[in-house]
């Protein structure tokens, strides 16, 4: 019988592998045996309670497990791996002898009815390509999202080894183009941050916080970044003579070994980046000293921060509301379209950071 997209069959537990390509898993643990690949899934996203409710109320099939073909008959699983792990750790005592709180596992496994041989429903589907909608549902533009660095991972993957394009990707995944151009963009500077040596722990952890950067067109320009749509893909965002500021902008943001960020929340990044566009106050963080005390050095030369902001506002709202008197006349052209992404960029960060100070 031929296999049709999304069939469902009934697998054995013990032919079930999760997926050392789930976005979820570092790079490093690429090519982990299953067993680390488990410990992973338990220690970072909490298996446990979804194997606490299985102890009890058995195997739940209402959002079953997608799978595609592996190895010598078995299936990898590449939506569910974090059901998977809970399945895994009542069923396999291998795989739960090495999760960080044994005991826990085993009191838990010994009330639980499930066995490896047990028979649960998995849909079956031909490739990744064909789980990316439910996915993008599922774990990126619905309520159980993954956090922004596992998401930028896999939209990288969908770019770069899929070969989809941005507009492709943001159609299955039901996010908009920018915000698909972005995180392509977000993880292709941590890629290139981790391969000038940089440690992007930190990176990883707070993700969120390199998109506001990007989006603020001043912190961009200082490190050389592109819009989000404008980066082709497998390019190193930041051109080679703009790495050392790449290195103080992170540094600037996430801190380092020996360093503390000089914020604390993204609401502060449109000071860091106005400081950072003056050369009087970017000397100063340059010397080790704080936000604060650079953007008294700037206060000190002439306007107030504050007076400033309105002024700026003021003058890029008319000259807005001026450009829509020729805007007609130049419809489609490219270049004009890429300034209207910019300015689409520059809105949404300073958009974020009011709705994060009324939060």
């Amino acid at each position: 019988m031929s296999m049709l997209l999304g069939e469902t069959k009934l697998i054995p537990i013990g032919d079930l592998l999760l997926d050392s390509q789930n976005p979820r898993i570092p790079d490093m643990k690429k090519g982990a045996s299953q067993a680390d690949l488990a410990v992973t899934l338990d220690m970072g996203f909490d298996a446990f309670t979804v194997a606490e409710l299985m102890a009890v109320h058995g195997y739940f099939a209402s959002e079953p497990m997608i799978a595609i073909p592996g190895e010598n008959g078995k299936w990898i699983v590449v939506e569910g791996n974090r059901r998977l792990t809970a399945v895994l750790g009542l069923t396999d005592p291998n795989i739960r002898s090495q999760f960080l709180d044994v005991k826990k596992w085993e009191a838990l496994a010994s009330i639980s009815k499930l066995s490896a041989t047990d028979l649960i429903p998995v849909v079956i589907t031909t490739s990744r390509l064909a789980v990316v909608p439910v996915i993008g549902t599922r774990h990126i533009s619905g309520i159980l999202a993954w956090r922004p660095y596992p998401q930028a991972r896999y939209i990288a993957n969908l770019i770069d080894s899929e070969n989809l394009t941005v507009a492709e990707v943001a159609a299955m995944i039901g996010l908009s183009k920018t915000n698909v151009g972005d995180l392509y963009r977000e993880q292709a500077i941590a890629a290139q941050a981790k391969s000038l040596g940089i440690d992007i722990g930190r990176i990883e952890s707070s993700f969120s916080l390199l998109t506001v950067a990007m989006r603020n067109s001043k912190l961009r320009e200082h490190v050389g970044a592109p819009i989000g749509s404008q980066l082709q893909p497998g390019e190193n965002p930041i051109p080679s003579d703009k790495t050392e500021e790449l290195t103080e902008v992170l540094e600037f943001i996430f801190g380092s070994d020996d360093k503390e960020p000089v914020i604390t929340d993204s609401r502060q990044i449109t000071s860091l980046a106005n400081v950072v566009a003056n050369p009087a106050g970017l000397a100063v963080l340059r010397e080790g000293k704080s936000l604060e005390e650079a953007k008294q050095k700037i206060a000190a030369g002439g306007q107030s921060p504050q007076e400033r902001l309105m002024n700026r506002l003021t003058a890029g709202k008319n000259a807005l509301i001026a450009a829509g008197e020729d805007i007609a006349i130049f419809n489609g052209e490219s270049s004009i379209k890429t300034i209207i992404d910019e300015i689409e960029s520059a809105l949404e960060t300073l958009k974020s950071v009011v709705d994060d100070s009324d939060a």
